[in-house]
């Protein structure tokens, strides 16, 4: 009896071990697929070459790896595990905050402040934007920003307290709004009204287990959107109304993006959403503004709810500044095959929307590229320019960033810092021609010296600009003396 017990342990052990392999080769159990991850390597072709660099090997033993019979449930049972002992979640940037409310980092982190770009920075920013945007209302194109709100703000009472760093500093968000206000661009903070709307909308506004605004959220967005642009622009879009709105169980759209992506066998528990039903009421559908957007994921679901369609005579967004939509959904196309400045001067309105994540993005340069073509002989900002260099360089970015978390060093510190560097090796490699741009951009990264200038505009009763381009040019036409 003892020995037979033997035997049918040794064959449940057994039957445990040759079970992956089994799977792997007959898919005898249907497994639903991993989500947010890219289909399993394939095995590669035996060469030669491939074997004695080891490169066939790699790939080789890559492939068993992601092609391991039961491997998206044994993930998912680590993730689980995790999850449900250690409130840690195995997704790229996701943090579980208090109540098991889901964040992504970069929104955290824009929120505290921690990826400042600089008081410099976003004021040539808005000066650029200023002189853009009268030109091309005398075109007949108007600009206006629109703030998306972020979960971060929305409920930064749910951060974990490890993650409040810095919290109280200037942050991209501040600098937007008081620029925006300086500058007068008309400007729409979503951000502020989703924060005060909060305690008495029907349903939620942020779903626990997404980072995209609710379903519900995003309808309430539209509806203030289209009355802002309306009210302030006198364009005739429809008005959107909400006839009634189901409070439901079950998650739709992205209303459980970030808990979809955690890949859990048991799903996180999230309250009822509201889904609304509305309707247009319009006006004349013969006037309806041509509007371009230049926004991020949120604006998906604008999209995919058929808001634009409705709402305006077009349905153009570029998303990051980049690729092209909806003409993408048929075939690729993105902005760097056609002339931006003609189609911005195509439109009635530009809309340039941004989430708390990317508030240090902005606007994706697309400010800076119609800058260059209306002003192409205004002096060069170095430091600002080599600053959006690394902006773009993402990896870098965040280096950077993290860096300066470590050191207790402000952001836009290292970030002038390594811009100057950038500088300074172009310089050196003979790419920056030393004209009253070259000095000017000494003078201005020297906190001394800028110091002296501006007490000498005070004596010559001019202004610091005026005073800058003098010690510039006095600088060029000595500098070989």
């Amino acid at each position: 009896m003892q020995f037979r017990s033997k035997i049918w342990i040794f064959i449940f052990f057994l039957a445990i071990l040759f079970a992956p392999m089994v799977q792997k080769n007959t898919h005898l159990i249907r497994m639903k697929s991993l989500r947010g991850q890219a289909d399993p390597a394939v095995y590669p072709g035996f060469t030669l070459k491939g074997w004695f660099t080891g490169d066939f090997q790699e790939r080789f033993n890559r492939a068993t790896e992601e092609n391991l019979g039961f491997r998206p449930w044994l993930i998912r049972l680590k993730n689980q595990t995790e999850y449900s002992l250690f409130r840690k979640a195995n997704a790229s940037g996701v943090v579980v905050g208090r109540k098991n409310y889901l964040f992504e980092s970069d929104y955290i982190r824009s929120y505290t402040g921690r990826d400042y770009l600089g008081d410099d920075f976003w004021r040539e920013k808005f000066r650029r934007l200023s002189l853009v945007s009268d030109t091309l209302q005398k075109l007949g194109t108007r600009i206006a920003i629109v703030l998306e709100p972020g979960k971060a703000s929305f409920c930064p009472e749910m951060i974990p307290p490890r993650f409040i760093i810095g919290k109280g500093q200037p942050n991209n968000y501040s600098a937007i709004t008081s620029n925006a206000a300086w500058t007068r661009i008309p400007l729409l903070d979503l951000n502020r009204y989703f924060a005060g709307i909060k305690d008495r909308a029907p349903y939620p506004l942020f779903p626990k287990g997404g980072i995209h605004w609710s379903t519900g959220g995003m309808v309430m967005a539209a509806d203030t959107l289209l009355s802002f642009v309306r009210n302030t622009f006198g364009f005739n879009v429809p008005d959107l109304v909400i006839d009634w709105f189901e409070l439901s169980d079950s998650l739709r759209d992205t209303d459980g993006d970030l808990a979809e992506i955690m890949n859990l066998i048991c799903k996180p528990l999230h309250p009822r959403m509201g889904y609304p039903a509305w309707h247009y009421v319009p006006g004349d559908t013969a006037s309806k503004p041509r509007v371009l957007s230049i926004s991020d994921s949120f604006y998906f679901n604008f999209l995919n709810a058929g808001i634009p369609a409705n709402a305006f005579a077009n349905e153009a967004f570029w998303y990051y500044n980049q690729t092209i939509y909806p003409e993408t959904w048929s075939a690729p196309k993105d902005t760097s095959g056609i002339s931006i400045p003609e189609t911005a001067e195509s439109m009635d309105l530009i809309l340039i929307m941004v989430t708390e994540r990317f508030y240090h993005r902005f606007d994706w340069d697309f400010t800076d590229v119609l800058y260059t073509h209306y002003f192409p002989t205004a002096p060069r900002e170095y430091r600002y320019d080599f600053t959006r260099d690394i902006v773009r360089n993402y990896l870098w970015f965040d280096d950077i960033q993290k860096q300066s978390d470590y050191e207790a060093v402000a952001m836009e510190k290292k970030l002038a810092g390594n811009a100057d560097y950038l500088f300074w090796e172009a310089d050196q490699a003979g790419k920056i021609p030393h004209n009253e741009d070259y000095f000017r951009a000494n003078i201005m990264k020297d906190s001394t010296w800028l110091k002296q200038i501006r007490h000498k505009a005070e004596i010559n009763r001019i202004s610091v600009e005026e005073q800058l381009k003098l010690d510039a040019r006095w600088m060029m036409e000595n500098q070989n003396q």
